[in-house]
């Protein structure tokens, strides 16, 4: 009986308890703001663009790879409305996958990502897992709209504590222009008829329709000069627009072909050469499935896809590589190719589509493309060719097209500081510079052994040797001792270079050119600089 009373008073007890409990979700807990939920990307109200630039920091770090983002050139730079060069252009995370582990949060270095503190981050029931992928629109919401009160990083609360401790003032928010503050800033700006975004300079001045030289100015034409970033983005929608003509089974027209060679020829900051077009002569590169250095060519606005897209290069090259392999395997056992096959091949410019390829159709009635490209160490593009074999290994390769080019690149710039200076060309810079197709080669780069009489590289004088890159030759009987000789041709150069520097600084001194100087300029060849009486 003692036993019951005692539980009946506990029972009775809590009729005056106040509930702890409330009726979610009418009614909801104040959440602190350590609080956590999923990762969201905040906005900056002061230039009205977000503060992620795309730089991939926290996309390399998240330990479940449930991020994703793609980086641009920032066109509010150029107005003077941003100082960000970079701005992020797509942006995914798979709230399914993700573990709120706050990785992302503390590696990024622009305050540009958070944990959503509000009720927001926790209220993401779906019936569908695919509904958790969250895009750039979703994940800036909370932020732009004003909900995300309290934008909070562990790390800064750590820093404010620890200068408490130390009785020092605390620091300066990190977060600036992502309070809902900033917002009603920005509100108050537009309501007074101002832009949304603060004038941080001058707009930058755009570098078109200037003047090609005298050929232009005598016709009256305007010439675009653009930068790396534009001519890609025109190239790029040139492409776009063939390629739909494409989808559509018309012919491409002409301009927007031309359009195409123009934009792939023309170099950063400077006017397009005359008569660029497909119509001139194009690249003269031969329309086919391959490019020189062996890899896949792939039709205009295909393989142009960011990574991970359907359309990047990655997933287009594998999905050729599959069609190219069952083409194979049919063919062997003698069996009819499927339709699906077959397009595929045609529609990403495989050589072996059956009917024949894309490429005849681009290249118009005259079919098969340009007369081929000159041999020299340059594309039409100003990238680096190499010969066949150089430059085809796979990433991280020492043939690879990365570490060829260092390479290269190295040996150019060893050969033009020891060519200022008038000094012999070591054996292996030469060899070096020839064998990965660089046009500085001493005696004669390999395009000139490749194309034979008829390459792009300047012909052979009388005793086999090609001129240099002044136009040099040694004259009968020099410059033809082996290596390490003094009549070898690495020697004669230089001896020849040290003294058209000698009377060329002599001249420039108002000074006679002494009589051993002239001899051996004479004797091996060399130009006598003018002015020299």
């Amino acid at each position: 009986m003692k036993g019951i009373l005692k539980g009946l008073g506990v029972t009775f007890s809590t009729f005056t308890r106040k509930p702890v409990t409330v009726k979610y979700p009418d009614v909801k807990h104040v959440l602190p703001v350590r609080q956590r939920s999923f990762p969201v990307l905040t906005w900056d109200f002061d230039h009205d663009e977000p503060f992620c630039t795309g730089c991939n920091v926290c996309v390399r770090n998240c330990p479940v790879d449930c991020m994703t983002a793609t980086m641009i050139d920032n066109p509010k730079y150029a107005e003077g409305t941003s100082n960000r060069r970079k701005i992020v252009e797509k942006f995914w995370i798979d709230y399914a996958r993700c573990m709120r582990c706050n990785i992302c949060v503390e590696v990024c270095p622009f305050e540009a990502i958070v944990m959503d503190n509000n009720w927001t981050g926790h209220e993401h029931s779906v019936y569908d897992r695919r509904d958790l992928h969250m895009n750039i629109d979703e994940l800036l919401k909370v932020s732009r709209t004003g909900e995300l009160i309290h934008p909070f990083r562990p790390q800064d609360n750590i820093e404010i504590l620890e200068r408490q401790v130390k009785g020092e003032e605390p620091p300066e928010p990190t977060f600036v222009g992502a309070f809902p503050e900033n917002r009603q800033a920005q509100i108050d700006r537009i309501a007074q008829g101002l832009p949304a975004a603060i004038q941080e300079r001058e707009p930058e001045v755009k570098q078109v329709a200037a003047k090609a030289g005298p050929a232009a100015a005598a016709g009256g034409e305007e010439v675009e000069i653009l930068s790396e970033s534009k001519i890609r983005a025109k190239r790029m929608r040139a492409e776009r627009q063939a390629k739909e003509f494409q989808d559509r089974g018309e012919a491409v027209p002409q301009e927007i072909l031309d359009a195409i060679e123009k934009y792939r020829n023309m170099k950063p900051g400077e006017a397009a050469a005359a008569g660029g077009g497909a119509a001139a002569g194009g690249t003269g590169v031969v329309l086919t499935g391959t490019n020189p250095d062996g890899s896949m060519r792939f039709p205009p606005g295909v393989g142009d896809g960011p990574k991970g897209d359907p359309n990047s290069p990655e997933k287009v090259r594998a999905r050729r590589m599959r069609a190219e392999r069952k083409f194979n395997e049919l063919t062997a056992a003698g069996e009819p190719i499927p339709e699906d096959v077959a397009q595929t091949l045609y529609d990403l410019g495989s050589d072996l589509a059956p009917g024949g390829t894309i490429w005849a159709k681009l290249a118009g009635p005259g079919g098969g493309g340009a007369p081929a490209a000159p041999l020299t160490g340059t594309n039409p593009d100003g990238s680096m060719r190499f010969p066949p074999g150089v430059g085809d290994g796979p990433k991280g390769d020492p043939n690879s097209a990365e570490k060829v080019r260092a390479r290269r690149m190295r040996a150019e710039r060893k050969f033009n500081e020891l060519t200022a200076a008038g000094e012999a060309i070591p054996d292996d810079i030469a060899k070096t510079l020839y064998d990965l197709g660089s046009d500085l080669a001493p005696g004669g780069s390999i395009w000139a052994t490749l194309g034979g009489g008829g390459g792009g590289a300047a012909a052979p004088a009388e005793g086999g040797i090609a001129p240099d890159a002044d136009g040099w030759v040694p004259p009968p009987g020099i410059g033809i001792g082996p290596k390490g000789d003094p009549n070898s041709y690495e020697k004669v150069r230089a001896r020849r270079m040290r003294a058209e520097r000698k009377a060329k600084e002599a001249i420039e001194k108002g000074e006679a050119i002494p009589e051993d100087v002239l001899a051996t300029i004479k004797e091996l060849g060399g130009n006598v600089p003018e002015g020299a009486g």
